[in-house]
């Protein structure tokens, strides 16, 4: 079973890394499934029986990103949502090539948007037993994480030029105030 494992995880790896490759080549929407596979050495079978869409390939790797860090820190759950936003915040920093690809391409910006907002929900509802069923909590937290996702676009747009903990000063000032005055 964990021979199986690590073979589908470097098949996985395999096929993100010829979808980097072909990104730096052409856009992503003239990105063929035949090209991908071809540059990762695998079937057309081997890829659908993973992937539904070419945008399951960044979703897939952001997934194993967290799975990851669950694993090596089981406690952040817990930890406050500051730490979560210093951990993304981090990740996108350390992903700059990634991060623009997504950033100029709709269909993986819309997608991985989503992620976000559907792993936000999954981790308020496991560690901080929000009753995402109520509308208004639920608004609230999109409402949250929609502000953080337009920061970090930003950011990304304009070249990551600012440390992730400049982002995450900046982001601790705007959640203190409730107008849109500069922050003090």
């Amino acid at each position: 079973m964990v021979k199986k494992k690590k073979s589908s995880q470097f098949l996985r790896s395999c096929i993100f890394e010829a979808l980097m490759i072909l990104l730096q080549q052409k856009r992503y929407e003239d990105i063929t499934v035949s090209e991908i596979t071809s540059k990762a050495g695998v079937s057309r079978m081997t890829y659908y029986r993973t992937y539904s869409s070419k945008e399951d390939i960044i979703i897939q790797y952001f997934k194993e990103k967290v799975n990851a860090l669950l694993e090596k820190e089981p406690e952040i759950g817990d930890e406050p949502t500051e730490v979560w936003y210093r951990k993304c915040l981090h990740f996108v920093y350390d992903e700059p090539v990634l991060m623009t690809k997504i950033q100029q391409t709709p269909d993986l910006a819309k997608a991985s948007q989503s992620y976000l907002i559907d792993l936000l929900q999954y981790m308020f509802r496991k560690y901080r037993n929000a009753d995402l069923d109520d509308p208004v909590v639920l608004n609230g937290l999109i409402y949250k994480a929609g502000g953080f996702i337009f920061v970090v676009s930003k950011w990304i747009r304009t070249g990551l030029k600012e440390s992730p903990e400049e982002i995450l000063e900046w982001i601790r000032k705007y959640e203190q105030q409730s107008s849109f005055e500069k922050p003090q």
